[in-house]
């Protein structure tokens, strides 16, 4: 997700470029708009990304779809028509045009990508989990466990009925 904004970087402020992004992992699609602003490129992306995670019930790896938007200013570092390095940008974490007039997105969709995650996925929304007794999936197989709330004030007489068969 490479783009060469030398061009633009010619062009007047407010001059606009416009990408459709072809599908790249983890990215199946979108499109990306590069707009020149005083101190470098204003980048909108829309882009839809495949995300990879556990279950948080039965803990099995799946993917699952997001959608992913950002504006972020990318910073221009070297004056594109001197070749003059420009004074360094006042935001030490600001997203920078590369010595090559590159723009790199992916740093950007990938921090994107982690906050647009699911706090707690789901492999599939009925995903029965695992026994918390023994550890089986119970999306595999049943088990045998008695995965019934015990209530502590019920001790005495669960005890009596062990007891007794």
């Amino acid at each position: 997700m490479l783009f060469n904004v030398s061009g633009l970087l010619r062009s007047p402020v407010g001059a606009v470029r416009r990408y459709t992004l072809e599908p790249e992992r983890p990215v199946h699609g979108g499109n990306v708009e590069l707009i020149r602003t005083p101190d470098g490129v204003l980048v909108r992306c829309e882009a839809d990304v495949l995300l990879e995670g556990d279950c948080a019930r039965c803990l099995a790896p799946f993917g699952y779809p997001a959608h992913v938007s950002f504006e972020e200013i990318f910073v221009q570092q070297v004056d594109v028509v001197t070749g003059r390095r420009l004074p360094a940008a006042d935001d030490a974490e600001a997203f920078l045009i590369s010595t090559n007039h590159e723009i790199d997105i992916t740093e950007a969709v990938r921090q994107y990508s982690e906050t647009a995650a699911a706090m707690q996925p789901l492999c599939r929304p009925d995903c029965p989990g695992i026994c918390p007794v023994c550890g089986q999936d119970l999306s595999m197989a049943t088990c045998t466990c008695d995965r019934a709330p015990a209530d502590h004030r019920w001790a005495a007489l669960a005890g009596l009925r062990q007891a007794n068969g």
